[in-house]
């Protein structure tokens, strides 16, 4: 009967040290954060959408709505790039220029769901974030494809994109700010 009373006691000890140490963590705290992501600036952005389909590129932003996207990865995209002006997206490889419809490349809708998550952030002035205990603030909202969380480093900068529902993961690197635009999209941008 010993060993029956000695493993029951043990049973009870382990799930409750379980529990103590799952609870353990440091709870993330809430701050308003103000992004520093309303200017023109670039990233270098790799793309985890769907299932297992990757994409590398460069990511522009030139103002609200306006952004280009030049893909280097895979090798069935690279040298595509799109423009993203607003209300439409257009499409050139080498100099082509064709249209893209809505339905078409699942990475141009995952870039315009995470366009305009970045466009609403930098919009907004001050953003209701949790504080991770890397020093990055995270900050969700939603869409009319689901919710999505935008990572943010101590400085300001996007660093991450985030939508379960599609799935969709955009890793952001090299955020630079530009201080000069190309000629053809500063006439693209004061045209609309």
């Amino acid at each position: 009967m010993k060993p029956l009373i000695f493993r029951r006691n043990a049973l009870i000890f382990c799930a409750s040290a379980s529990i103590l140490l799952c609870g353990c963590e440091a709870p993330q705290s809430s701050a308003d954060f103000v992004p520093q992501a309303a200017c023109a600036y670039s990233v270098d952005a790799s793309v985890e959408y769907g299932s297992g389909q990757t994409a590398v590129l460069k990511l522009t932003r030139y103002e609200t709505a306006y952004w280009e996207a030049d893909f280097t990865e895979p090798d069935s995209l690279a040298g595509v790039v799109l423009q993203f002006d607003g209300s439409t997206v257009s499409a050139s490889y080498k100099g082509l220029a064709f249209s893209v419809p809505k339905s078409a490349l699942p990475a141009k809708n995952m870039l315009m769901l995470a366009t305009e998550a970045l466009d609403t952030a930098a919009e907004t002035q001050e953003l209701h974030c949790k504080s991770q205990d890397d020093g990055t603030y995270c900050w969700t909202g939603n869409s009319d494809a689901g919710s999505y969380t935008v990572t943010f480093a101590e400085t300001g900068e996007p660093v991450a994109f985030e939508m379960p529902s599609q799935p969709c993961k955009i890793t952001l690197t090299n955020f630079t700010v530009l201080t000069d635009q190309p000629a053809e999209t500063t006439a693209l941008t004061t045209a609309a």
